[in-house]
Parts: C-alpha cells; structure tokens; sequence
C-alpha cells in the first residue's frame, strides 16, 4: 500500500438506472480527463457475465470488469479487492466507478470507505443520471424500483438529466419534479450525455464539496475512527444501538477489553447490527456513512468509549 502520507486517490462513482446513459456519459468523462491529462482507471460493473460496458470506454486506459452481481451487495469484496489493485499503482489518481443500474451508491460508498483502504480513497463524489422519459413513466415500476430511481439521485452531488431530446415540449417542467428529490445538486440537462465538463469540475476532498460549491453540509459524508486499543464492550454496543436515524452504515474493527486477543468485525444497516471474530489482522478502525451526520457529536462519544 502507498504511504499514508500521500495524497489521496479521487473516487468518482457513476451511477443512474438502467438505460439512463451512464456508459455514454463515461466515455465522454474519459476523453475530458485525458485531454486534462488526467490518469484515470475504471471499474465497471455488469450485473450479468457479459461483459459489454468497457468494450466502449477509450483503450488508454485500465477497465476492470466485475461481473456476475452486484458491487453494492454481494460482489462487495471483489469491490474492495479491486481498489486495493489500484491504489498499488504508483500512477494512479483517479478511479471511476460505473454501477450497476440497480445498485444502491451507498453500498458503493461503504465499500469504497472500507476501514482497509479508507486511508488512501478520498470520499467518492456521485455522478447521478436520469433517463428523463423513463423518469417522467416511473410510476409504471413497482414501489421498489421507483424508490431505488429516486435514491440513486438523492444521494447524488451532480446529475445529469439525459435524452431531453425525446421529451415533448410539455414535459418539460415536469422533469423538474428532480428538484425536490435532491435539490441541492446541480443539474444537467442534455442529450447524448453531452454537457461540458468544464462544468463539471468535482472537488473530491473529504467533504464531499460538489462541484466546488460550498454544500458540504449536504448529502452523505462519511468519517473514520480509530481506536488505539480495546474498548469496553458493553459500551460500544450502546453506542451501535444509539446511533441516529440518519447514520446509515457503519463498518469496522473493534477489540474489547474482556476479549484482548479477538478482533470483532462490525456491520450497522438498516438499524441492525452484525458481529462477529475475524481470525485476520485488521486496523482497529470503524468508518461511518450518513446524510448530514454530525461528525464532531459522534466523535466525541467515541472518544469518551475509547477512554472510558
């Protein structure tokens, strides 16, 4: 792994429903970052075993594919494997993720703040796209899809509203309906995914500042933690079951004080907690990923459990 003392590695992550344009919005990102000589690898990922995407993204580059699943769920590990590929390279400065149009980027962002490599990635930077028509028709999909379509741009920084070309003229003040979905982010409204990317210069500092806006107290942040020694365990469980609503994943390492020798593996999501002994060494390190959390409150009540 590189010094921690190096700078970070930008994390952009592409993501959008099916069919909204991101393989296309890619190609053109690529062919920006080039042409500013930036060295960018990708990560693509195909929900089948075909492997389709990366055939169309520049030959300048590394496309690693990640197949047969889901990065957001059950291909987490092959996620993480993959960023510690590339965080190897001396050259490398720019990884972008282009999801699945099913996965959720939360779970993107909590493998990508993973406590084994959340040292050398920057917070991720979401790029969300809309396929406008289909947008404006969702109301067709189940309740589960349209929540998935919404999410994926509320948790966006910038999105990109593809195919106005196939809007009628009316529909145009509906698509604003985006708006209140997340309305902080920028929006780009475009065909073919063609906007200018000058435009689109994202800050990738671990604010999660987007487009070099003052908006840090938006959208999901992410902290990382790291304790020194074993805690006390029944603290540490109060603190999981206290966590607010708005604290959505938590991932880590931990030993106790009753158990010197064991390293627990730590999962928070959806409210619930899961544990359990790792014979692997791991950084005693638990990362959190939430909308607006309020970071210094809960480091503080980290650091009275790691002195308690």
């Amino acid at each position: 792994m590189k010094n921690i003392k190096q700078p970070k590695i930008a994390i952009t992550v592409v993501t959008g429903f099916l069919g909204s344009g991101k393989t296309t919005f890619l190609s053109n990102y690529v062919k920006y970052l080039l042409n500013k000589n930036e060295n960018p690898s990708i990560i693509v990922n195909e929900y089948s075993n075909l492997d389709i995407d990366s055939n169309a993204l520049s030959h300048d580059i590394e496309v690693a594919s990640i197949l047969n699943g889901c990065i957001c769920c059950d291909l987490q590990r092959d996620l993480i494997k993959q960023l510690k590929h590339f965080i190897n390279k001396s050259a490398m400065h720019h990884i972008i993720i282009e999801a699945t149009g099913i996965a959720h980027p939360v779970e993107i962002i909590a493998a990508c703040q993973d406590p084994e490599i959340v040292e050398h990635l920057a917070t991720p930077v979401v790029i969300g796209l809309a396929d406008a028509p289909r947008f404006l028709a969702r109301a067709q999909y189940t309740n589960s899809t349209i929540q998935l379509m919404e999410e994926q741009l509320k948790v966006s920084h910038a999105i990109v509203i593809n195919k106005m070309d196939l809007l009628e003229s009316v529909e145009y003040d509906k698509i604003k309906e985006i708006e209140k979905i997340n309305p902080q982010a920028p929006k780009f409204y475009t065909s073919f995914a063609d906007l200018d990317m000058d435009n689109l210069i994202l800050t990738t500092d671990d604010s999660m500042s987007p487009l070099g806006q003052p908006m840090h107290h938006h959208g999901i942040k992410s902290m990382q933690y790291q304790f020194t020694g074993p805690i006390d365990r029944q603290l540490f469980y109060q603190f999981i079951l206290r966590l607010p609503d708005n604290v959505l994943r938590l991932k880590g390492y931990v030993k106790f004080h009753d158990a010197p020798n064991d390293i627990y593996e730590f999962q928070y999501a959806f409210g619930l907690p899961d544990y359990e002994v790792i014979d692997t060494t791991m950084p005693l390190t638990i990362v959190m990923i939430g909308e607006q959390i309020d970071e210094n409150q809960l480091r503080n009540k980290l650091d009275m459990l790691q002195f308690t």
